[in-house]
């Protein structure tokens, strides 16, 4: 047993964790004490990876096949951590899939794949998970969402759409569950070498028959968003920056990579907006509590 588990941290539940980012942060909390559950549509592959963590670390570290899109194995899931480990306390809605393409390229069901486990599939995670982590001394829940939400790319318009409702759905479950002290991050990872694209075209459904991502659709999202390929770094070194702000209960974590520019001329432009309203407001004469002056 290594000195970081000699002393047990709580229990960390990270779906999406047999491989990749997922699996990453898995090793990462493993490494800092705490039991760990991975959760995954590839049950052999998270049963593999929390054996070989496990063995590495000390730590108990269970495999569970879960698919996030359907609320059975979601909830499932949960009581199994409920029953294994006691509870949860930090918990990484992590799971999401990717297509690449044009917006009129993208089929109704090829949306609705995407949307139901990125979106949809974060919501079962968090509300199957919540009645854990309210049991917590320190309640921490992550979303993964993506660095293309803050710098946006060509053809990958459908994926950045879900995660930006990623985004709007941890803002908001942030402000319901504060008077229950469980903290909320949003994490925005850049490029990694991963096996997304693997991993999302074997959970594909057979209703969705366009490519996974043509060269000449991702030759097209490089072009318009080159940070996504300049910045590319391992799941491991992501992950490496992910846990202590997750802990601190940091509202954003931002893996890596340098997003100043696209940030700052968007922000610029939203402020812009802001304020027009603002002055439109103020001429109209309409105060800020929305009555007359």
């Amino acid at each position: 047993m290594t000195e970081a588990s000699a002393s047990r941290s709580g229990t960390a539940v990270v779906t999406g964790g047999a491989s990749g980012f997922g699996r990453a942060i898995g090793e990462q909390c493993a490494a800092r004490g705490f039991d760990v559950a991975l959760l995954d549509i590839d049950g052999e592959r998270a049963t593999k990876e929390a054996a070989g963590l496990g063995d590495r670390y000390g730590a108990r570290v269970v495999g569970l096949r879960t698919d996030v899109g359907e609320e059975e194995e979601v909830a499932a899931a949960a009581a199994h951590v409920a029953d294994e480990f006691g509870g949860a306390d930090l918990v990484f809605s992590n799971v999401g899939v990717q297509q690449i393409g044009t917006l009129e390229s993208f089929t109704d069901e090829a949306w609705s794949w995407m949307l139901n486990i990125n979106v949809v599939g974060a919501a079962r995670v968090a509300r199957a998970f919540l009645p854990l982590l309210r049991r917590s001394d320190s309640p921490r829940l992550a979303f993964t969402a993506s660095a293309s939400v803050l710098a946006p790319a060509s053809h990958l318009a459908a994926y950045q759409a879900s995660k930006f409702a990623v985004l709007g759905l941890a803002e908001g479950l942030r402000l319901e569950v504060a008077d229950d002290g469980i903290l909320v991050s949003v994490i925005f990872p850049s490029g990694m070498i991963t096996r997304h694209l693997e991993s999302s075209l074997a959970a594909r459904p057979e209703a969705v028959t366009q490519p996974i991502a043509d060269p000449g659709d991702t030759k097209a999202m490089l072009a318009s968003n080159p940070t996504l390929v300049r910045d590319v770094t391992t799941p491991e070194i992501a992950a490496r920056c992910v846990l202590d702000d997750v802990l601190a209960g940091a509202r954003y974590v931002v893996t890596h990579g340098n997003l100043v520019e696209q940030m700052t001329e968007r922000h610029a432009r939203l402020f812009e907006a802001v304020e027009a309203a603002r002055r439109r407001t103020i001429q109209n004469g309409v105060d800020g509590d929305g009555g007359n002056n």
